[in-house]
């Protein structure tokens, strides 16, 4: 199966640097989860949840535009291969995005650096 990574239909494997994307699978705790005086561990997993940390190459302010755009939205939808599903389908959310304009062109055009997000599992 080809690698994917669609954000809300735009595909943003053209705009990841190398080792940019990054898979945690987390879990999702009852509040009595916690270890008791004796040192035992009790859990209560509620869920399971996967985050992709979405790191990007140096980008222009227009393929910057694509993927902030791809990504706005308070959900969107994300196609990719999961390491232990295969090809997935999952609504993510992402927030607390970061870009630093690194540099401004003579003719006003800028380059992206630094953008990185979150894709959390709803």
């Amino acid at each position: 199966m080809p690698f994917q990574f669609t954000v809300n239909n735009v595909n943003l494997l053209p705009y990841i640097v190398e080792d940019g994307l990054k898979w945690t699978r987390f879990d999702v705790e009852a509040p009595d989860t916690g270890r008791t005086l004796d040192g035992v561990m009790h859990r209560g997993r509620v869920a399971v949840k996967i985050r992709l940390d979405v790191t990007c190459r140096p980008l222009s302010s227009a393929e910057a535009s694509i993927v902030l755009d791809a990504i706005a939205p308070e959900f969107v939808t994300v196609r990719y291969v999961d390491p232990m599903q295969g090809s997935v389908v999952k609504t993510m959310y992402s927030n607390n995005i970061p870009a630093l304009c690194a540099t401004v062109y003579d003719d006003g055009s800028a380059r992206w650096e630094g953008l990185e997000f979150p894709l959390i599992e709803r």
